[in-house]
């Protein structure tokens, strides 16, 4: 849905297009020298050997990335201010036919041209909307991340997850897998169900909670992605990190106990530490296991999440979690380094449906269907 966040892409994108190039260039240092053909090599001489693969050790993989000037607090603590963007053209997940851990510098900004270019094709399309009509279409690329502006890579990675090797998040367990088959049997019947008032709508259509919403297990989006910015506001003994899309985290830094076990936060519990330079987020206490509040994850509320937050330079974040959840298999790691907005100086409003014209919709179509069986019982029954 389109938001004012959009007004401010038209208005940074100059300066955006000529920060990404440099950006672009410095994130993109080999990792301790290492080519991806070198990484592949290695990958394949580990599988004819059979040795095992090395557990993820965070602080080795996050000693990988380069470090320029990092700006501090007053207090000398890295400080990790701003309003950052998670778009990125690393996929979350491995693709399966891909099996080089990272790819070079000259196929990465083919990537990104490759991009913005769909982004521009995609921007021709019509609509169906009559001209003085109200419009019920989704908004085109004109309004959304990659077409004002270059979508980076941010590392040279070919996948979010570093662990497990195979780039790839370990499947559910099978009771995790029914569960969700069930929920999305009910969502659907849910949704497929005509609306008698706003109050049996979904609470995302009725803009109480987003669907899907990142956070706090942050994930980086490609093209064509909304609601795609954060802010992070740090304090002494709190960091809050504010999502665009009705997502806040508050965590504590000050040594405070985890709530009960009994309690369960629709967000879990955030209680950080510094660690070095890096903050160290443990959540705890979440409603359904899972860290993310997303319904397609397996869980029962006693999932662990570890996420950690790295300045890398003026316009750098790197952040990464571990999720523990009892819903998969074994727990899974992810990497991703966000890119700070360097002309916009607050979080924009997120307006949600702009007036929620799409719940009323919803409910004037399911009206106007009322009336019209109604009719046709009553010519029916007049026969």
């Amino acid at each position: 849905m389109m938001h004012r966040k959009n007004v401010v892409l038209v208005v940074a994108s100059v300066g955006l297009a000529g920060l990404l190039g440099p950006i672009a260039l410095r994130i993109r240092a080999q990792r301790r020298g290492q080519s991806g053909d070198d990484t592949a090599s290695q990958a394949a001489a580990k599988t004819a050997t059979g040795a095992p693969d090395k557990p993820y050790e965070w602080k080795a993989s996050f000693a990988e990335y380069k470090v320029g000037k990092v700006p501090r607090t007053p207090d000398g603590k890295p400080d990790l201010q701003g309003i950052w963007s998670r778009t990125t053209l690393v996929p979350l997940q491995r693709p399966l036919n891909q099996d080089k851990t990272e790819i070079d510098a000259a196929t990465a900004a083919k990537r990104e041209d490759e991009a913005q270019q769909k982004q521009f094709q995609l921007r021709t399309e019509p609509t169906d909307t009559p001209p003085g009509e109200k419009t019920t279409d989704s908004y085109n690329t004109y309004w959304r991340d990659g077409y004002w502006f270059k979508i980076p890579m941010t590392s040279l990675r070919t996948s979010q997850v570093v662990d497990p090797p195979s780039g790839r998040i370990p499947p559910f367990t099978p009771a995790a897998a029914a569960a969700a088959r069930e929920r999305a049997r009910v969502t659907q019947e849910l949704d497929d169900r005509r609306a008698t008032s706003y109050e049996d709508r979904p609470i995302a259509s009725r803009c109480i909670r987003p669907l899907g919403s990142p956070g706090p297990a942050f994930t980086g989006g490609g093209p064509g992605g909304q609601e795609s910015t954060f802010q992070i506001i740090e304090g002494t003994d709190a960091v809050i990190v504010r999502g665009e899309n009705l997502r806040s985290q508050m965590i504590y830094l000050d040594g405070r106990a985890n709530p009960a076990q009994n309690v369960h936060l629709q967000l879990g519990a955030a209680r950080g530490h510094w660690d070095g330079d890096t903050l160290v987020v443990e959540y705890t206490n979440f409603s359904n296991g899972n860290g993310n509040d997303n319904d397609e994850e397996g869980g029962n509320g006693s999932g662990h999440l570890t996420a950690r937050y790295k300045r890398l330079d003026d316009t750098h974040l790197l952040f990464g979690f571990t999720r523990d959840d009892p819903g998969r298999t074994k727990p899974y790691s992810v990497e991703v380094v966000f890119w700070r907005l360097t002309d916009q100086e607050q979080l924009v409003e997120y307006a949600c449906h702009e007036g929620n014209v799409g719940l009323e919709f919803t409910l004037s179509a399911a009206r106007a269907k009322d009336r019209e069986e109604a009719e046709a019982e009553a010519k029916e029954h007049g026969k």
